[in-house]
């Protein structure tokens, strides 16, 4: 399975020190999310395609 959950690169970002600080909490906490719910999806109930759909709709929201 793959799929491809597009951020923002911080590192591309100007600004403060504080605003690269969030910049890069909030991506952090972007892909931590997108993970927890990844590791939540009920493996053993899905079939394979099923699984695929969801990790896509994933990095859709």
């Amino acid at each position: 399975m793959t799929a491809h959950w597009g951020v923002a690169d911080p590192a591309a970002t100007e600004g403060t020190d504080e605003q690269l600080d969030k910049i890069f909490w909030d991506t952090a906490m972007i892909l931590r999310r997108r993970i927890e719910l990844m590791l939540a999806l009920p493996i053993d109930s899905l079939d394979s395609l099923a699984i695929q759909r969801e990790i896509e709709a994933i990095g859709k929201h």
